[in-house]
């Protein structure tokens, strides 16, 4: 799914092009998410632990993405 296909829409949507060295992360964490959210609709988890279990899986694509992030603006400085 794009930005721009987000309901509701955000204001000033624009479509986003991800980049072809983060397309595989960003696919593995689409996953992660929807496997989140269909094991907590399962289970009825408590507010609480949704709050965990989804802080434990940004945290982990935060860190993710600022390595690729770098190691593309270190490739870009190097062209």
């Amino acid at each position: 799914m794009r930005i721009d296909q987000l309901q509701p829409t955000p204001t000033a949507a624009q479509p986003l092009e991800i980049p072809a060295e983060l397309l595989a992360s960003v696919h593995r964490h689409q996953a992660h998410l929807s496997a989140l959210v269909a094991s907590m609709r399962a289970a009825g988890i408590a507010s609480e632990a949704i709050e965990a279990s989804v802080r434990t899986l940004v945290d982990s694509y935060a860190d993710e993405l600022t390595t690729a992030i770098r190691s593309m603006m270190r490739q870009d400085s190097h062209d």
